[in-house]
């Protein structure tokens, strides 16, 4: 199962797998997401906000009632916006933190017991923003900072049940997320109405 999976990151990770042969479970917010992935070989597409926790619910009542089993969650799903720290609301660190932690431990709670069953493991993608922040980066690093505190507590808690948990940091990736964020590096200047996701 990858969450976040319509672009970027979550979309080459469920690529990769489909291409390799297992079933992924790829999750999105929107229609046409959706439907681009569900059109995907060996890819069923699921409605997923990982802040409602009646979806994430139902999509792990999904993902049981199909009998393949679930032997991977890859927690992707994430936002970013850039600002001062002097600047930046409480809201939106804590719409951050609601996506980009909360959003990992609702799913994993979710997909532990199929998790436990197979033996599988959890991969939650952090970022290297998650060792070092910097100025207009502070909001986002909290978040990524906290992700790492979270997978490595999880690691030790599921160490005995037989479930790896694991942290990827990705450093400099090609993807969209400078322009999802509006920011502009040569002017370091951003568009806080536009978001990562």
């Amino acid at each position: 199962l990858v969450t976040g999976a319509s672009s970027g990151i979550g979309l080459n990770i469920t690529e990769h797998l489909a291409d390799a042969g297992y079933h992924v479970y790829a999750t999105a917010r929107k229609d046409a997401d959706l439907q681009r992935l569900d059109a995907m070989e060996n890819v069923t597409a699921i409605r997923l906000d990982v802040t409602v926790q009646s979806q994430v619910d139902a999509a792990a009542e999904l993902v049981a009632s199909e009998g393949r089993g679930l032997w991977g969650v890859v927690n992707n799903a994430g936002v970013a916006r850039i600002g001062r720290m002097s600047e930046v609301s409480a809201d939106d660190i804590a719409w951050i933190h609601d996506i980009n932690v909360l959003g990992p431990h609702r799913v994993n709670l979710a997909f532990l017991p199929m998790l436990k069953e197979s033996g599988g493991r959890t991969v939650t993608i952090s970022s290297i923003n998650g060792f070092v922040s910097g100025a207009r980066a502070g909001a986002y690093s909290m978040s990524k900072f906290a992700v790492e505190s979270y997978t490595e507590a999880l690691a030790d808690d599921l160490a005995e049940e037989g479930v790896s948990v694991g942290v990827v940091n990705p450093g400099a990736y090609k993807s969209k997320i400078r322009e999802k964020v509006g920011y502009d590096l040569v002017t370091g200047s951003q568009d806080t109405t536009q978001t990562l996701t």
